[in-house]
Parts: structure tokens; sequence; C-alpha cells
């Protein structure tokens, strides 16, 4: 019998059925789950219903990096999408990461919404650098909707260092990568900013001529907020040329959007040509219109002001005006608060300079008075002069060593302060990970009478409401930040439990053992015996660091 057995096991069919076999099972391992495929296919027309498929994949079945990597770009460009600004870079970072070495297309999109983190950090230098990495991805593949994306944001970060030349060239740039595509409403924002750059240039012309070819594409779109933009942009050209009746023509073109930023700013436009022209009546009607004021506050103080003085109520005038001075010297307090250490370097530094200048000048001066005693003391001014000059070169020597040991302080307080703010950074990367878990937890406190309890069969059940989904999302989190830990755990520790893989990922997110209590809704004795527990089954000394321990793991 065992025989027969073993040439049946032999036979060509039988091993072909059991490669079958094996290779459907690694498929279905590293396959992309079918989640995933219809979120990338919603991205571009339905945003908020990729992001909501996203968030219901389970990432314990991404076994692979391909997958992992995958999933990590698709949630960040689905968030972005939905103008969810996202700071930390653990995501991400996985996927340009990965996807540097293995597909151009998709590291350039990887590396163009790392860029957009760091521009939410406000790291322009982090932000610049990536989008350079995004460039050179997207001219590989000639992605003309990623090499648009990539030349918008360089264009922006120009605008903001006001290199209005530059500004125009990107968005120039990116308006010809989208028309390509005939993606007409991004052409459309491209030739606004491009429109943007030559009215800061004093080039109104060109302004103009770049507003009307906006408002000729547009006019397929039906787009009031674009065509609320173009027109207010005209007016304003117009407004600058002092041509007062054809700009309050195009603001009263300009549809109302019922979106208070934006119907405000017509409102004050046409206010700000009304007291131009003395049409006062017109001009209190347009500012009573404005709602959320806090926007362009100032601005909004400073029209009420001239309206008064047009009418001759200085007292409302000067009320006003009292409003703006309060407005300003807040925005000076706050001003004068930010980075005043950077500041005192700054003027330290610029201290040095005008001593060495002073010095420098000084010593010209002594150098021409005793060239001209050369003249009249003969060769005992000579002397005198050889002597003076030996002074000074002792002195000019021992202000550059004074400058170069106050250099070196300078370095050495530098990186001090580059160390503080790395850590400053990951404090904080941490700390808004606890507040936002604990704010999670707090309203499916509220929204829920019993919170659902994790089944023991595992972490991947459905439906499990509200509570299961944090508990997933922190599991999820926490995989990405430490290889898969919770899958290797339980690979590894047969015995552990899914509560006790949770109580694992909240210690490696930092909680304490009375906020992971207040989490589970549980006493400290329960936590304190279920830490202990969690040891023995771990085979943990008595003198092993249980974080430590699963932070090495």
């Amino acid at each position: 019998m065992p025989d027969k057995l073993y040439k049946m096991l032999r036979s060509s069919h039988i091993r072909y059925f059991l490669y079958s076999i094996l290779v459907l099972c690694v498929y279905g391992c590293t396959g992309i789950p079918e989640g995933m495929k219809t979120a990338e296919g919603l991205l571009e027309t339905k945003p908020d219903s990729a992001l909501r498929l996203l968030r219901k994949v389970n990432t314990h079945r991404l076994y692979t990096p391909s997958n992992k990597a995958f999933y990590a770009l698709l949630m960040s460009r689905a968030l972005d999408m939905n103008d969810l600004k996202v700071k930390s870079d653990s995501m991400i970072k996985f996927a340009s990461a990965y996807y540097t070495s293995v597909e151009p297309e998709r590291a350039g999109y990887a590396w163009f919404y790392h860029a957009r983190v760091e521009q939410n950090r406000g790291n322009a230098d982090k932000q610049a650098d990536d989008l350079m990495k995004a460039q050179g991805f997207a001219q590989q593949t000639n992605n003309f909707k990623l090499n648009g994306l990539i030349y918008c944001d360089k264009a922006s970060m120009y605008a903001s260092q006001r290199q209005f030349d530059s500004m125009i060239r990107y968005n120039r740039l990116a308006y010809h990568s989208f028309m390509h595509l005939k993606n007409t409403r991004n052409s459309v924002i491209s030739l606004l900013n491009i429109g943007y750059g030559y009215l800061y240039k004093l080039n109104c012309d060109s302004a103009v001529q770049n507003y009307r070819l906006a408002e000729k594409l547009s006019s397929s779109l039906h787009d009031t907020l674009l065509l609320s933009t173009i027109y207010k942009s005209l007016g304003s050209v117009y407004y600058q040329k002092k041509k007062y009746q054809e700009a309050l023509n195009y603001y009263k073109l300009a549809p109302v959007t019922h979106i208070g930023v934006y119907d405000s700013n017509k409102w004050y436009l046409m206010a700000k040509v009304y007291i131009q022209t003395g049409n006062l009546d017109s001009a209190r009607i347009c500012l009573n219109l404005i709602n959320g004021q806090q926007d362009i506050a100032p601005d909004y103080y400073r029209m009420w002001q001239s309206y008064y003085e047009k009418q001759g109520n200085l007292k409302k005038a000067l009320q006003f005006a009292n409003k703006i001075n309060e407005l300003k010297d807040s925005l000076n307090e706050r001003k004068l608060s930010v980075s005043f250490a950077g500041l005192e370097k700054k003027y330290k530094y610029q201290g040095l300079q005008l001593e060495n200048e002073q010095l420098i000048i000084n010593n010209k001066q002594k150098g021409l008075f005793l060239i001209f005693a050369l003249f009249v003391l003969s060769i005992f001014a000579i002397t005198v002069l050889f002597y003076r000059l030996s002074v000074n070169k002792n002195q000019l020597t021992s202000q550059l060593e004074l400058l170069e040991k106050e250099i070196a302080i300078t370095e050495i307080e530098k990186e001090k302060f580059e160390k503080e703010k790395e850590n400053n950074v990951l404090l904080e990367k941490q700390l808004k990970l606890q507040a936002i878990l604990l704010l999670n937890i707090e309203q499916y406190r509220k929204n829920s009478v019993k919170r659902p309890r994790l089944l023991k069969a595992g972490l991947n059940e459905q439906n499990a409401g509200p509570t299961n989904t944090f508990y997933e999302e922190l599991i999820a989190c926490m995989d990405l930040e430490y290889n898969d830990i919770s899958h290797r755990l339980l690979n590894n520790y047969p015995s552990l439990t899914s509560r006790d893989v949770l109580i694992c990922c909240l210690l490696l997110a930092g909680f304490d053992t009375g906020m992971i209590a207040t989490v589970l809704d549980v006493k400290l004795e329960s936590i304190t015996k279920h830490r202990y527990r969690l040891r023995v089954k771990l085979q943990l000394q008595s003198s092993d660091h249980l974080v430590n321990y699963l932070r090495q793991y």
C-alpha cells in the first residue's frame, strides 16, 4: 500500500495538481486586494468613496512589500484629494522607498505626495528636494498629469518667495501639460496663476490676455467658482489701471458662489470701487453684505475707515482706525514671539560683522595718517608706523580668533538646535497620535451605548463598529511602523489573544498603563495583571523591559 501511494505521488498528473494548488495559494497571498483596485479607479471621480474603501481594507492581509507600498500610495493620494492635510511621512515614506528602484511612475507620485507632507510641515527645503526627485521620475515616464501637478507645486513655491518670473514659467509648463491631457479645469487654474504673476509684475496687458483665455476655456465647465475668480481677477487688473467703471462691471459679473470667503471678497472689491468713485450708499450696502470678515479683517476695517472719512464722520473713522491698530499690534506680538532665538543669533552675527567692518575702516584711516606722517616725521615716523602696524596686526589677530570662536559656538548651538528640533518633531508626532486616538475613543463612547469588543478568534472580523475600526486603525499604524508586528507576534506566540496584541500596540504607541485602562474602559489593576500575564506569554525575564522588547522585536 505505501508503494502504491508513493507511485501515485510521483506521477506527472499528481505533481501538476499539487503545483497548481501551490500557485493558487501564493497568488491568494500576494495578489492585490479587490478593495484597493476599486479604490484606485474611484480616486479621480469620487475620492471620498475611494477613501472609505481604503479604510475598510484589512491591512493584516497585506503580506508583501508591494501591496503595502501600493496601499500607502493610494491612501496618501486619497487623503490629499479629500483636502486632509497629513504631516506624518511614515506611510508615504514606505511607498517612496519601495517604488524608487522598482517603478518610476509610482515613484514619481510617491515623491510628489512626500513633498506635500513636507509642505504641510512647513519644510520648504525638503519640499523642493522631494519635488526634484518626483520630477526626475515623471520625466522618465512622460506622465503629463504628474508633470503638471509637480509644475504647479513648484510654481506655488516660487510665488511664496515672490519670484514671479519662475512662477510664470512653471505655471506655463503646467498649463501645457494639462492641455495635452485636455484637463480643462486645471488648465484654467494654471492660466489664472500666470495672470496673477503678470499682475504683480505690473504687466497688465499680459495678465488680461491670460485671464481672457481662462474665461474662454471655462465657458464649457459651468463652474461658478472659477468664473467668479476670473471676473474678479479681470476687475483687479482694471482697478490697478484706474479704470474703475470697467473694474466694477467685471466685479458685478462674478457669480455668487455661496461660499463665504469668496462672496465676501466680491462685496469687498465692489465696495472698494464705490468708495474710490464716491458712491458711498452702494459702498455701505456692499460692506454690510460681507460675512466672515475675520479673513480680511484689516482691509475690512480700513474700508470702513475710508467710508466714514469720505462721509465726514471722523469719530467713526477713528474707531475703525483704532481697531486696525489693535489688530496690527496683536499680529506684531505674534510675529515677535516666533523664532526669537533665531533672530537673536542673526543680530549677534550682524553685530560681529559691523564690528569687523568698523575695525577695517579704522585701520585704513590710521594707515593714511601714517603715510602722511612718513613725509613729515621721516625715519622716526616710519618707526612709529611699524610699531602701530604691529599693534594693529595683533588686534586683528585677536579679533579673528574671537570671531572663529564665535562661529564655532554658533555651529555647536545650531547642531543642538537641530537635534532638539528632531526630538520635538518626534514628540509632537507621538502626542498628536495619542491625542487623535483619545479623541476617537471619547467620540465612540458618546455615540454608542456599549462598545463592541474584539472577538477572541482574531482581529479581522467585519462589521465590528466604530471601536473595532479604531482598534484596526491603531494596529495598522503600528504594523506599518514596526514591520507587521501584530502578525509576527501571533505567529511566534500562538497563546497570545487579540486583546494581548491590542495592548502591545497601545504600548508601542506610547500609552501608559493608566491611559490603556481609560481606552479599554477597565480598572487599572486589570491592565497591570494583563501586562504581567503578557510578560509570561512572551517568556520575558524579570530584568527585561516589556516596551523595549516590543520595539526591538
